[in-house]
């Protein structure tokens, strides 16, 4: 059986727990031993002295000064055992985010960015790094300690002699012996592969090629994109598309719009099955509600109570813009005492309950739903006045409806009188023509 392929100074070995860490090979240690070279020396060379606690660079005394203490330094050192490098022994799974955020004063947002390093943050420069690197993971190479050039690096050599005398230990070992090949950290694939047809030409069964580590300084220069040509540039105006303009519509936050101080309105007195209930209204300068009162008697303080709150409730949601229609249309014909004849109300003869007659009385006065009414809506001309008695005309005064009190008696003389007309709603309106100097219906006999 030939015997096993040489792998190189530097092997590995498994602790009990599963951990792989670098270790310097046997037989290389015997061939130092022979050359009267120190093995400590040379294994340091190699893989370093896996701690920092005589780093040239950063060291123990160097990381205190940064607010580090013996335990995370303790934790680093034991990192270094098997980290492939320097920057994986101060992650932030070995430091802690909180050790970082609450003690050294790093930002979050910086411990939480993938490309987060712990040494730069803490202020040392690539040299520094560097320079400890090599002292803690080694340089993996015997250069320094050969005085004699025997342990030159694959690199150093010429690559035809390194390539022979690997050939020439592969005839003695009888065995294929990897020849360490070293690409420079910049080098593209060819030449790789001008050094896989040079190790093939010397006959060579097998060949390590390592590419050098990138220089921690180094900084990538990206060229800046350019941007794209404008299209609409380049066009001629005749055949640039025409701008659309788009509107969007912005819904602003409603805003409550008060009744005036001194306001119009009316008072309704009704009984709902033999419970008296007053209505007043009250109405912006427009003619529309926007509030009411509900008072009630003979009840009891919690009804009353709950009657007036109810009554506020709507009025703000008046002043906020509810129509009153929503209002109708979710309150009408609610059910529930009291409830029955309704006395006192021209229009409303009958309700389901206090509800439904308030809001059937408000959709009737300000919504003209006469559907709502239990009378003949015929009975009732626009004015809201009746037809008279018969045929003649009956004139009323209009103080019985205009608020002397609201008008301070300006608007409602002793001679300003309604006059209604008897036609009904179904009929149309009498012309200009038809009326007589006097303000009265011209009949067919005055123009006779």
């Amino acid at each position: 059986m030939g015997a096993a392929p040489w792998t190189g100074p530097i092997g590995y070995a498994e602790t009990e727990d599963g951990e792989v860490f670098p270790t310097l090979n046997d037989a290389a240690g015997r061939g130092l031993e022979h050359l009267g070279l120190d093995g400590g020396e040379a294994r340091k060379a190699l893989i370093g002295a896996r701690n920092l606690a005589a780093s040239p660079a950063i060291d123990h005394a160097a990381l205190k000064a940064k607010g580090l203490t013996d335990h995370e330094i303790g934790r680093i050192d034991a990192a270094l055992a098997t980290a492939p490098d320097l920057p994986s022994a101060f992650t932030v799974d070995v430091l802690g985010e909180g050790f970082l955020r609450d003690v050294v004063g790093i930002q979050a947002e910086a411990i939480a960015d993938p490309e987060f390093d712990t040494l730069a943050a803490l202020g040392f420069s690539p040299e520094e790094i560097d320079a400890a690197e090599a002292h803690a993971l080694g340089q993996g190479s015997l250069a320094d300690l050969d005085e004699a050039g025997v342990f030159a690096e694959a690199g150093e050599l010429e690559v035809s002699a390194l390539l022979s005398m690997t050939a020439a230990l592969e005839a003695v070992c009888e065995a294929p012996g990897a020849a360490p090949l070293t690409l420079p950290w910049d080098a593209e694939g060819a030449h790789a592969t001008r050094l896989q047809s040079a190790a093939a030409r010397e006959g060579l069964r097998a060949a390590a090629i390592r590419r050098q580590k990138m220089p921690a300084n180094f900084i990538l220069d990206v060229p800046a994109e350019a941007a794209p040509p404008r299209r609409l540039d380049s066009l001629p105006q005749s055949n640039a598309p025409e701008r659309v303009i788009i509107e969007k519509i912005v819904e602003r936050d409603r805003t409550r719009q008060k009744l005036p101080d001194r306001r119009k309105g009316y008072i309704q007195k009704a009984a709902v099955g033999g419970h008296k209930v007053y209505l007043h209204t009250g109405e912006y300068d427009d003619g529309a509600l926007g509030e009411i009162f509900i008072d009630m008697h003979k009840e009891g303080a919690a009804f009353r109570s709950l009657m007036n709150n109810f009554a506020i409730a709507i009025s703000i949601g008046l002043q906020y813009g509810v129509p009153l229609d929503e209002f109708v249309e979710a309150f009408c014909y609610t059910r529930f005492e009291p409830a029955g004849r309704v006395e006192g109300n021209d229009s409303i003869k009958s309700a389901t309950s206090i509800l439904d007659y308030i809001f059937r009385e408000l959709a009737v006065s300000y919504l003209d739903r006469d559907d709502l009414s239990n009378a003949d809506p015929d009975e009732f001309t626009a004015d809201g006045l009746g037809a008279g008695q018969g045929e003649g005309i009956s004139p009323e005064s209009a103080a019985k409806y205009i608020s002397k009190g609201f008008s301070r008696g300006a608007a409602a003389p002793d001679n300003l009188v309604f006059l209604p007309f008897g036609a009904k709603k179904d009929e149309p309106p009498p012309v200009a023509g038809d009326f007589a100097n006097d303000g009265s219906i011209r009949s067919e006999a005055d123009d006779a």
